[in-house]
């Protein structure tokens, strides 16, 4: 009996240890990332409106420094009115200028290169900037930015008739009316009239929480708004949202409750306080998410569960900026 105490002991204090390193190796990871973030220079694209995350095959071409003409295929990482992150397997250069077509919607146009962000298996991933911002190339529409300060969740929504897609921002009573139907109705301007809109990315009713989100048994169904003594009226909503942070696999959670402020979730990850992170919700696992900059608010440990209580804190529109 001693024994077995003394190993489940041992194994406790194991894991208190690698849980601290773990938070140490996230401060300098986070330390070097707002370094770099720093040291960027003022030219780079600023966050003029919601970058949706969402691979879409497309061809980029163009002429390299030796004067080849290159044609290959490239994907995007992310994609917003201005702009896009690509992968492709072509070296390019800052300022070079790229025609970028979309077969699907046999829509091109013409940017420019940004510079290199990383790279992956697949090849380079590069920022692009568009040059000519009266292209529609990818056929989605998106609000103001400044209309974000309402937000309680964002989604790339299609009508059911026309199949147009638009970045819906949802307030309270909508994200509620969607958690229960997966479904809105609100206007369309193609249509002139209101019609059923859904997720554009992809089948709700195919959606599986992972074994982190689907620890929570409650019901689903919207619970009455919780008002309080807060800035920010919280909605008590189930919803699959996805938490991203540099260094780390992003991990799928449920939330308890969201607000135009923030959300909270459980996790038995333990995040460090004050950390930069990106989230998205409602999340699909399917495709197109919208991921917004955020920061853990407070982070509180059910005593005895190893399951943490995450407070999440939106950054502001002009914020935001400067996290871009």
């Amino acid at each position: 009996m001693t024994s077995q105490v003394d190993f489940r002991v041992a194994r406790e204090r194991f894991q208190r240890y690698a849980q601290e390193a773990n938070q140490q190796d996230a401060a300098t990871l986070f330390a070097q990332t707002r370094t770099e973030r720093d040291e960027m220079p003022e030219e780079f694209p600023k966050r003029r409106s919601d970058r949706i995350a969402m691979a879409i095959p497309v061809r980029v071409s163009g002429t390299d420094h030796d004067g080849v003409n290159f044609d290959v295929d490239a994907r995007t990482v992310t994609l917003s009115r201005n702009g896009a992150t690509l992968i492709v397997k072509q070296h390019l250069k800052p300022d070079q200028e790229v025609k970028v077509r979309f077969p699907r919607r046999a829509k091109e146009a013409m940017f420019r290169v940004v510079g290199r962000i990383g790279g992956e298996s697949e090849g380079y991933v590069y920022g692009v900037a568009q040059l000519d911002a009266a292209v529609d190339l990818w056929g989605i529409g998106f609000p103001p930015m400044a209309d974000s300060k309402r937000v309680v969740g964002r989604l790339v929504m299609a009508c059911s008739e026309c199949n147009r897609q638009e970045v819906v921002y949802l307030n309270e009573l909508e994200i509620q009316v969607f958690q229960a139907n997966q479904s809105l109705s609100r206007p369309c301007g193609a249509c002139a009239k209101s019609t059923l809109w859904k997720n554009a990315a992809s089948d709700s009713s195919s959606q599986k929480p992972t074994a982190a989100a689907a620890g929570d048994d409650s019901s689903s169904m919207p619970q009455p708004s919780t008002v309080g003594r807060r800035r920010n009226t919280r909605v008590n909503a189930k919803l699959m949202a996805c938490i991203r942070q540099p260094g780390f696999a992003d991990e799928v959670v449920m939330t308890e409750n969201v607000s135009r402020g923030g959300l909270c979730f459980k996790s038995s990850k333990a995040y460090l306080s004050g950390s930069p992170i990106e989230v998205s919700v409602p999340y699909s696992s399917a495709g197109a998410n919208i991921f917004v900059p955020a920061r853990v608010a407070h982070v509180f440990e059910k005593a005895g569960d190893k399951i943490y209580r995450i407070g999440v804190a939106y950054i502001k529109p002009e914020e935001a900026l400067r996290h871009s």
